[in-house]
């Protein structure tokens, strides 16, 4: 398996624990190989691997995965859950998770489980944000992705279409004066070198999915699925735990590294609700598929 995350990150720390019981478990008849830090590529290459059988296993943000599975778009709708307890039940359930992991079949791909990013968040080089109008004119990253694009123009940024790697010159050399992304990875990114404020705006709710290549699941026998099951399940929960210890501290270091935080007030992330939503649902509708979109936000709504 290989993956593009730090090996001080949780969940290369999980897959350490993967690694060793499926090890011990299947009494050496699994062999776990773990290449992390995109020794093997990005998400994007990784991904390319494994449907194509040159790698057995790997892990992705459901938003890099959505151009392989569509359905996976559904989870890019802004402030889609309120908090992580309620993303984990919406996640693990028979109705949305289940669901959205088996629409990887028909790709190639056979999904284990949804893993723990926490929520985006933004930094700036300028001033807290704590209205909308201390959103207008940032020059902030966006993936090169149309909808991204759409949803920070409708709140009067600026995106800037950028690849993950060039974020820390991008920001250093002034292209872009803001970033949206997890607590963990700005302060492992070291984005507070280049940015003075962090404004929680928890925007997105960003997961990793844990998949495999399809033909190789169906090539184990029974006893051996069961086993990478039920091992899966005990990562991702070791996972989960990790990142919450992880996303509980990390505002403290960022700001001993200097960086001002600030709460953004809840009518203000609900004004950014409205605009981006406005700006990127149809869109997402469209591209998940109208009916499972429609069957997962009313499966959200009541929870």
């Amino acid at each position: 398996m290989a993956h593009d995350s730090q090996e001080t990150s949780p969940v290369h720390k999980a897959m350490l624990h993967f690694e060793k019981e499926l090890e011990k478990r299947s009494n050496g008849e699994l062999e776990v190989e773990i290449y992390p830090a995109r020794q093997l590529g990005d998400v994007r290459e990784t991904t390319e691997l494994v449907q194509q059988g040159n790698l057995q296993m790997t892990f992705g943000a459901s938003v890099l995965l959505a151009p392989y599975v569509p359905e996976f778009n559904v989870l890019d709708v802004f402030y889609l859950f309120d908090n992580t307890e309620q993303a984990h039940k919406a996640l693990d359930s028979d109705n949305i998770g289940k669901p959205l992991l088996q629409s990887m079949e028909s790709k190639g791909f056979h999904g284990l489980g949804f893993m723990e990013v926490g929520f985006r968040s933004v930094t700036n080089s300028k001033q807290p944000i704590q209205s909308l109008d201390d959103l207008k004119g940032l020059k902030i990253r966006s993936a090169a992705n149309p909808t991204q694009i759409s949803a920070w123009r409708s709140v009067s940024t600026a995106p800037t279409p950028l690849s993950w790697g060039e974020i820390f010159t991008s920001l250093q050399q002034g292209l872009i004066n803001a970033q949206e992304s997890s607590l963990y990875s700005i302060y492992a990114e070291r984005f507070y070198e280049a940015q003075d404020y962090l404004s929680l705006t928890n925007h997105i709710y960003t997961n990793y999915v844990l998949f495999m290549n399809k033909e190789f699941w169906d090539s184990l026998p029974s006893d051996q699925q069961a086993l990478v099951d039920e091992v899966s399940r005990e990562t991702i929960a070791l996972q989960r735990t990790l990142a919450a210890e992880q996303n509980a501290s990390v505002i403290a270091d960022l700001e001993e590294k200097g960086m001002k935080v600030n709460d953004v007030p809840a009518e203000v992330r609900e004004q950014m609700k409205v605009k981006m939503n406005a700006a990127v649902y149809d869109s997402l509708r469209e591209r998940t598929g109208e009916e499972l979109f429609d069957n997962i936000m009313t499966e959200i709504q009541s929870l």
